[in-house]
């Protein structure tokens, strides 16, 4: 592998890194004290729960499908 290929390489790495440490910034932002707007964990939980139980469901009713082949 060349230089550049190295350094570009190490580069690519470095940019999944920033875009990954700024979507956790945002998530974390919509909980933060000082955001005006900021979510109630409980309540977001509470969603999360629902959308679970949810998908889990339509999963098993491709499932269903599934052995009906």
């Amino acid at each position: 592998m060349s230089k550049i290929d190295d350094l570009n390489n190490q580069k690519s790495e470095l940019v999944a890194d920033l875009i990954a440490t700024v979507t956790v910034m945002e998530e974390v932002w919509n909980y933060h004290p000082d955001n005006p707007d900021k979510k109630d964990p409980a309540v977001e939980y509470e969603k999360l729960k629902q959308i679970k139980s949810d998908v889990e469901k339509e999963i098993d009713e491709l499932e269903k499908e599934f052995d009906k082949l």
